[in-house]
């Protein structure tokens, strides 16, 4: 049997006019509900974030007819696919592009009046796992995270996509009633990696090897300030590029730092220590002091340079507002240009797909690239 994705495709020859248009397509456990909710559909709006939080869908439904007060209402642990397809979205030359959000258990409904509205949220994180269920107390021993991650896939009947070079091996990692989900997250950020859950996946990366990616779009307020290097990708290919009417950057002050020095303790000599690691591009500021103990310099430096990255990881960031893209997406790289001492290389954060009154929007959440560390 086809897949839900499987079953929409269009072929690219596929005659639909020349008109810009964007077509949700929707699966309820997997069965396409997609033209019986047609006309009460008002909104639809997916959240992707890079990581920390369970990417959602929610549908904003009118319900004249009360279906969804009884015979509509969902099941227990029931399931949304979300599928966006475009057509002639960009330029009249530009043909059907279908794009899969993922599968999301449904986690609330709500009905309201007047006039009769039904919003259903649905998440990424399954309820009915062990990921995110009863708290509990385990350890390991000489692992890696990426086998710790493993056992708890495993146990959560998940699948898990790795995408780091991390192979370093713990002593000991222990888990102290905590949930599956709560542990992952923390222990990701401890050792700088990103947690998210898709599509029935644990997914865990590192933040640095997805910032040094190449930009896929520009993202400008005067393309003529543009330069060669930034209209294309090293191998020739030309980045889109999109004037932004609505913008929003910040800059802070508070809670940044120039260095971070870490103080520990030989386990087997007894002797203190001192490692200082200093960011590239920070000429003044106040150093951060991080006591734990590690087992040798290269730890210290990886511990310095992390706690560092979580303190400055927000220093300089923004949100905008664009015509809607199916391809953006959290952990893409994006240039700003035009916008004075906030142009840069940023990562994306967060996007917001939305689909209503105001046509397909997209919401994006931004922070500037840190170099060196």
């Amino acid at each position: 049997m086809a897949s839900f994705l499987e079953s929409i495709l269009l072929p690219s020859t596929v005659e639909t006019g020349l008109s810009r248009r964007i077509l949700p397509h929707i699966a309820y456990n997997g069965a396409d509900i997609s033209d019986d909710i047609a006309k009460y559909l008002a909104s639809i709006s997916y959240t992707d974030e890079l990581s920390g939080s369970a990417d959602d869908l929610q549908l904003s439904l009118e319900d004249k007819d009360n279906l969804w007060l009884e015979p509509w209402f969902p099941e227990k642990g029931a399931t949304l696919d979300m599928v966006l397809e475009s057509r002639y979205w960009n330029n009249a030359n530009d043909g059907p592009q279908v794009v899969s959000f993922g599968t999301f258990e449904i986690d609330e409904l709500e009905c309201s009046s007047m006039p009769t509205v039904v919003q259903i949220k649905a998440v990424s994180v399954p309820d009915n796992t062990k990921l995110r269920g009863s708290e509990r107390s385990r350890s390991w021993e000489k692992v890696t995270i990426r086998k710790v991650a493993e056992d708890i896939a495993t146990d959560a009947e998940m699948e898990l996509f790795w995408d780091s070079t991390d192979t370093t091996v713990h002593d000991r990692i222990e888990q102290t009633e905590q949930s599956d989900l709560e542990f992952l997250q923390k222990l990701c950020d401890d050792n700088s990696l990103a947690l998210k859950i898709s599509a029935k996946k644990i997914v865990i990366f590192d933040e640095i090897k997805y910032e040094q990616a190449e930009p896929v779009i520009n993202l400008v307020k005067d393309e003529s300030l543009l330069t060669d290097d930034q209209k294309k990708t090293a191998d020739g290919t030309a980045i889109p590029t999109y004037k932004l009417q609505q913008w929003r950057f910040r800059s802070a002050v508070r809670d940044v730092y120039k260095a971070c020095r870490v103080e520990y303790q030989n386990e087997d000599s007894k002797e203190k220590l001192s490692y200082t690691f200093t960011a590239p591009d920070k000429k003044v500021g106040k150093t951060l002091v991080v006591n734990q103990q590690v087992k040798s310099q290269d730890e210290a430096e990886k511990l310095a340079k992390n706690e560092l990255r979580k303190k400055n990881a927000e220093e300089v960031g923004g949100s905008v507002t664009m015509r809607g893209q199916l391809t953006l997406a959290a952990g893409l790289t994006v240039n700003v240009v035009g916008f004075g001492k906030f142009d840069g290389k940023y990562l994306i954060t967060r996007v917001q797909h939305t689909i209503g009154s105001s046509g397909y929007t997209c919401s994006v959440d931004l922070r500037r690239c840190l170099t060196g560390y």
